[in-house]
């Protein structure tokens, strides 16, 4: 966990809570923090929202049900009560409910001279939520259902990379109500932090598995390691360390069922041997697996808590491979070019399209946590239809109407489950993406040295209703500078990036703009000077970048 939601699970979230003046305002704080939910589920709910079960509280959302802790479950009753009425709880906007909790943290940064409440969003406040249940321990499962988020990608940009400190302060606590760590569990922190930081250095996904492979193998802990590639004909075998080439063939094949189960359930795996311990690891960022690493021990000697240092560190390792290939594929002279075909009932733009009969296309995507805010153009459609369509299904998460757009009209939706999702998720860059009512087309790119076959089969098997149509090699449009390209993917932060981008796209430069300051803070769930600051410092980068290029 990291950012400001770690600085909540540190307290912030009490200090957080006394800053609140009014109980209207700490029932916010709570039903967000404590409940994880969204400024339009708090507009929304009412006191008869509340049920029990088992001795369980409940709060109904419509999609979900909520876990509500009995004290937020008073607090609601209590509420209520105060001003005698069944209908909504809080009768503002969602507008108002992100400003209220914005309001709060500006008065426990004054009360406490810390800066940093001053950024809290409900965004920050969702994630503390969730990310407390999972240091509870409540099954990662249960943590889906319960909560906003869909998918468990939406919880790791909490997740910082893990370092020794936070490893072991973490799950030392965990072990202290039993026994103290081992010193083989200390070591095991102290090697999964240094692999950690020596990835940082890797250029290649060729690198980082030899940097895993052979820190690995050179721990007194780990006998040795082997890191398995996910392709269109199965898993292969990269790279391996500390094992002779036959033996690991050996272990490859005796271990054949975990490592099934370890890509099926995207689950850490163990098999105990007479001779070792073997321990599979899955690489995956989102709904991508990228392979596996697989570790011998000597036989009995891991534990739980090891496992959870290596499931982090697995989480770690797909998330950097992730990081190259992307950065790979926007610098390339050459890629794959691939064009889908894409049916009328395949997913949601091409269901809206045939619903109101209009066409979209694509004008730009920014990634945010769990899924991607695109922004789509609509022609022959009103923007009142496109709204109340929005509104009406759960394929979108959120609609925002910009303005007009070259004959049509622009709108901002945040989508969690679409094709371009996938495609990116798969280590490809949406070029295109148009549909009307009769189906339509996506057009991506993907890097000539990755595995065609396995990213079509990602992008078609999640989409019925989508095919591959064409498959060609092509210059890289828009890589015409690729020193100034290149330098300028180094000296943006993954935030400045998103809200540069959020901002070009939303129309925030063009004049009159489009959309305002406040409205891209909004989208993406940050306050107003956090966005300007963020957004300034991309705009100085780009510059200098500019300029002082030679």
């Amino acid at each position: 966990m990291g950012g400001l939601a770690q600085f909540l699970c540190d307290g912030g979230y009490e200090r957080l809570r006394r800053a609140t003046r009014t109980h209207r305002g700490d029932l916010i704080v709570r039903l967000c923090g404590e409940v994880g939910l969204r400024p339009k589920d708090v507009v929304t709910i009412s006191s008869n929202d509340a049920i029990e079960i088992d001795g369980v509280w409940f709060l109904d959302v419509g999609v979900r049900k909520a876990y509500l802790p009995a004290d937020v479950a008073h607090a609601i009753r209590k509420y209520a009560r105060s001003i005698d009425t069944e209908e909504a709880l809080v009768d503002v906007s969602e507008r108002r409910i992100q400003m209220l909790v914005r309001e709060c943290g500006n008065r426990a940064a004054d009360a406490t001279g810390d800066d940093r409440f001053r950024e809290i969003s409900t965004r920050d406040l969702r994630a503390f939520h969730a990310c407390q249940l999972v240091a509870d321990g409540v099954n990662l499962s249960v943590v889906l259902a319960v909560t906003a988020y869909n998918r468990l990608a939406a919880l790791e940009p909490y997740i910082d990379p893990p370092d020794q400190e936070r490893i072991a302060s973490t799950l030392d606590s965990k072990q202290s109500t039993v026994d103290p760590p081992s010193t083989r569990f200390r070591r095991a922190v102290t090697v999964a932090a240094d692999v950690g930081k020596e990835l940082t250095a890797a250029s290649t996904s060729s690198d980082i598995h030899e940097i895993v492979c052979d820190r690995l193998a050179d721990a007194d802990e780990y006998r040795f390691a082997w890191i398995e590639e996910a392709t269109g004909d199965g898993l292969v075998a990269r790279t391996h360390a500390g094992v002779e080439r036959d033996a690991l063939e050996r272990v490859r094949s005796e271990s054949e069922a975990v490592i099934a189960t370890t890509l099926d359930d995207q689950e850490i795996q163990t098999r105990n041997a007479e001779t070792a311990t073997v321990i599979t690891i899955p690489l995956s960022e989102g709904q991508t697996a990228r392979g596996l690493l697989g570790i011998g021990v000597p036989p009995n000697e891991i534990d739980q808590p090891e496992l959870d240092v290596l499931t982090v560190l697995g989480t770690q390792i797909g998330h950097a491979i992730a990081a190259v290939e992307r950065k790979r594929l926007l610098l390339a002279d050459t890629v794959i070019e691939l064009t889908f075909g894409v049916s009328h009932e395949a997913a949601v733009l091409p269901v809206a399209a045939a619903t109101l009969d209009c066409s979209f296309e694509l004008v730009g995507v920014v990634p945010v946590d769990g899924g991607l805010l695109c922004y789509v153009a609509a022609r022959n459609v009103t923007p009142d239809a496109v709204l109340e369509y929005a509104v009406a299904t759960d394929a979108i998460e959120d609609v925002r109407f910009v303005g007009d757009n070259n004959g049509g009209i622009l709108f901002e939706l945040s989508l969690h489950h679409s094709p371009i999702l996938v495609l990116t998720e798969a280590g490809g860059r949406v070029q295109s993406y148009e549909v009307d009512p009769h189906g339509g087309r996506l057009v991506g790119e993907i890097s000539t040295d990755v595995d065609v076959r396995d990213i079509v089969t990602t992008v078609t098997d999640a989409f019925s209703g989508i095919t591959l149509d064409a498959k060609r090699e092509t210059e890289h449009e828009i890589a015409t500078d690729m020193g100034f390209r290149e330098t300028l993917a180094d000296e943006l932060t993954e935030r400045q990036a998103t809200v540069l981008r959020s901002a070009y796209f939303g129309g925030y430069f063009e004049w009159p703009r489009d959309s305002t300051g406040e409205e891209l803070a909004d989208s993406l769930d940050v306050s107003s000077p956090t966005l300007h600051h963020h957004l300034r410092t991309a705009q100085q980068k780009l510059l200098r970048t500019f300029f002082d290029d030679p």
